[in-house]
């Protein structure tokens, strides 16, 4: 019996493939070396008994399985058939860890009152006139909210966002909030099975119908694309200036390049800054001071050099802002699917990786106050 399985060999886009149970790896690609499965390696030359004649069936490949298979024809560096993973495949594992830690943390509703009560429903009429339960469902609720509204957001997200809006609120405010907003739910409920054919229960419906397809599409990306529930991480690459190693952030979306005060002064550059250029530059985060400009900052990138201009603004959060300015004078193609920057005359580097880039924003951040907030230089005319 067949089945159709996505198949992506050698990062390329996934496409859908016939096969059944007996269907070999020689079969889909007669020269892989590792295959990985539903994010872990199933498959690898270097220590499977049958080879190539590995069956789908030995493999566990089912019709909702991903495979990505790399061959001999994919870049393979250091010689370890492993290491032909790309980062974000690697860490594919890591995102599905963290996003279903996330998803457990959603408990459904119940109340501590009802946990021997099957027929038990946060929404009814009958929790809210029943004191006891009311008294102990809000108690646990208020802690949830106080402690951690990962708990609650699953199951009552607007209540979370009602709370949020003060999240310093007593128990004594959140007692008249909580009860208000149960009223609410239970008036849609009774609307719904009361008079389901109204205007406003058929609205009622839509809405929850909405939101059940809202829940499964959760599920599913949960289940199946849990990096996309995982904030992307940002482009930043390795370069030196006048010597120093510095890490630039790539941004297309900028108009301009920004270098730190700190940056500049760092890598030798005070006496480079033109402060005929000092100005206030606006934006979405604010209003901030720009010092001058540095019209050619020789910058190394790999084994070429660059000559680049820089707008010089006191802020500390980011040594290097490489905006569109420099990637379209050097004709830069930012290429996601090798994971490098590249510039027109050939030269290649590629994007740091998420622990470096931690690291690197730690050690930025970690600046002592007294630095961060540094009295700027006298207002020019």
């Amino acid at each position: 019996m067949s089945f159709q399985v996505n198949i992506s060999i050698n990062d390329a886009a996934f496409q859908k493939k016939n096969v059944t149970a007996s269907t070999t790896i020689a079969e889909l690609s007669p020269n892989a070396m590792v295959i990985w499965k539903d994010n872990a390696i199933a498959y690898d030359v270097t220590d499977s008994q049958d080879g190539p004649s590995t069956t789908m069936q030995q493999l566990n490949v089912s019709p909702i399985s991903m495979l990505y298979i790399y061959t001999t024809d994919f870049p393979c560096p250091s010689g370890d058939p492993r290491s032909i993973i790309p980062a974000q495949i690697r860490l594919i594992s890591q995102f599905a860890n963290a996003a279903s830690n996330l998803f457990n943390q959603a408990p459904k509703p119940t109340a501590p009152s009802a946990q021997n009560d099957s027929n038990f429903e946060i929404f009814s009429r009958r929790t809210l006139d029943s004191p006891a339960t009311m008294k102990a469902l809000t108690e646990q609720t208020f802690f949830n909210l106080k402690n951690d509204p990962r708990k609650t957001i699953g199951s009552m997200p607007e209540l979370v966002d009602r709370f949020l809006l003060n999240k310093e609120m007593t128990f004594k405010e959140f007692e008249k909030l909580f009860r208000d907003y149960l009223e609410e739910e239970v008036y849609k409920e009774e609307i719904i099975k009361n008079n389901p054919n109204s205007a406003e229960a058929k609205m009622l419906l839509e809405a929850k119908k909405n939101k059940e397809l809202i829940d499964e599409q959760y599920v599913h990306a949960m289940t199946h694309h849990p990096e996309d529930m995982i904030p992307v991480t940002m482009l930043y690459i390795n370069l030196t200036i006048n010597g120093v190693p510095v890490k630039a952030f790539i941004d297309s979306g900028a108009q301009k390049s920004i270098m730190s005060m700190a940056c500049a002064e760092r890598c030798g550059l005070n006496g480079l800054i033109d402060r005929r250029f000092q100005a206030m530059a606006r934006g979405v985060g604010g209003t901030e001071k720009i010092e001058g400009k540095i019209h050619l900052c020789d910058v190394k990138v790999e084994n070429a050099h660059f000559l680049c201009p820089f707008e010089v603004m006191a802020r500390r959060e980011m040594d290097l802002l490489v905006g569109l300015n420099v990637l379209r004078k050097h004709a830069c193609c930012i290429n996601l699917k090798t994971q490098r920057l590249e510039f027109g005359n050939g030269t290649s580097t590629p994007f740091l990786q998420s622990n470096e880039i931690d690291t690197h924003l730690k050690a930025i951040m970690a600046l002592p106050e007294e630095e961060m907030d540094q009295t700027q230089p006298g207002a020019s005319n």
